[in-house]
């Protein structure tokens, strides 16, 4: 009897079930990842809200300093 008949390891009997299977996997984990940024990001900005509430009492927004635009002193 055939592999197929005894329904044993079907992804193997067919390339495109594999390659299939395969795409559905990366999906899934880079659904995953993606999900998980996105909470860390979320968590950040949390964070940051609190760290502003707690110090200035929401008076105040905290950003940081560009120094870009000033010229160099040698």
């Amino acid at each position: 009897m055939s592999v197929m008949a005894h329904g044993k390891n079907t992804t193997a009997t067919s390339p495109l079930a594999a390659t299939v299977s395969f795409l559905r996997h990366v999906l899934s984990r880079g659904i995953r990842l993606l999900v998980h940024i996105i909470d860390a990001i979320a968590e950040a900005r949390m964070h940051k809200a609190a760290i502003e509430a707690e110090l200035y009492l929401n008076r105040y927004r905290h950003s940081s300093k560009n120094d870009d635009d000033l010229p160099i002193v040698r």
